[in-house]
């Protein structure tokens, strides 16, 4: 008992000597460190000054005058791009006027506006004509079931309404083709 009591603490007395080596490797890292730190500081220090001395010696004047010299060529070529833009937008400007005045023109063509409206008008006969198969269909749906004729005549008159909306439509188009003939016809 006596042999364990005493390598306890030798164990202990050797665990307190790593830990007190230790502490003295960490105290030496942060002196080291920190000295390291203080000469960088001052390389970085003297690097700056150095170039702040250099920049304002004797050379600045001639530094200056290129410096000037290089602004007074960069503002020239500034001008002239700035110059070179605004004839470019111009240029865009008349030719997209052109095309537009082309695009307006074969709108308002009045073989392009009769042909709109012929395509127009066969569409709203085609719909006039399904309106009238549905209305026909409805009717006939009504005769074979007994007591339906009131949803028939509900439904009647909005079909009724929705085919006099149809040939009004078809009649502004009769109307919009032919003010577009005249309109061609004065023209020229």
């Amino acid at each position: 008992m006596g042999d364990g009591r005493m390598s306890s603490s030798d164990d202990s007395d050797a665990e307190q000597q790593r830990i007190d080596l230790l502490e003295q490797a960490a105290r030496r890292n942060r002196l080291f460190l920190l000295g390291l730190s203080a000469l960088l500081g001052s390389l970085m220090l003297g690097s700056v000054l150095f170039n702040l001395i250099h920049l304002l010696g004797d050379n600045s004047q001639a530094t200056l005058q290129a410096q000037a010299r290089q602004i007074a060529s960069l503002e020239k070529q500034v001008q002239s791009q700035a110059q070179r833009l605004d004839e470019q937008q111009t240029l865009l400007a008349s030719l997209q006027e052109a095309r537009l005045q082309q695009v307006f023109s074969l709108a308002e063509h009045p073989d392009s506006i009769a042909q709109v409206a012929q395509v127009l008008q066969a569409q709203e006969r085609d719909y006039r004509q399904a309106l009238q198969a549905l209305k026909r269909g409805m009717r006939d749906l009504a005769n074979m079931l007994p007591g339906s004729r009131s949803w028939l005549s509900d439904y009647e008159e909005t079909l009724q309404q929705t085919l006099e909306h149809s040939q009004q439509r078809s009649e502004n188009l009769l109307l919009w083709a032919e003010q577009a003939r005249q309109a061609a016809l004065s023209k020229k």
